[in-house]
């Protein structure tokens, strides 16, 4: 699914860019170029940054019990 429109970002590369490092939501836009155009995606982009970074948190919550 495409998360950006304008820039052609899709849901795996938003995705691909908060799993291997815990870059902030501001660097994950900024090194995507999210929001450069319209910014009509920035909203359901960030939405989708925090559910994921939440559920890595969760997830390492979990195997470090």
């Amino acid at each position: 699914m495409y998360i950006c429109i304008c820039k052609g970002i899709t849901e795996k590369m938003l995705l691909d860019q908060i799993r291997p490092s815990h870059n902030s939501q501001e660097q994950i836009l900024k090194n995507l170029g999210i929001g450069d155009s319209c910014g009509s995606c920035v909203v359901d982009a960030v939405k989708k940054i925090l559910e994921n970074q939440n559920n890595l948190d969760s997830k390492t919550k979990k195997s470090d019990s």
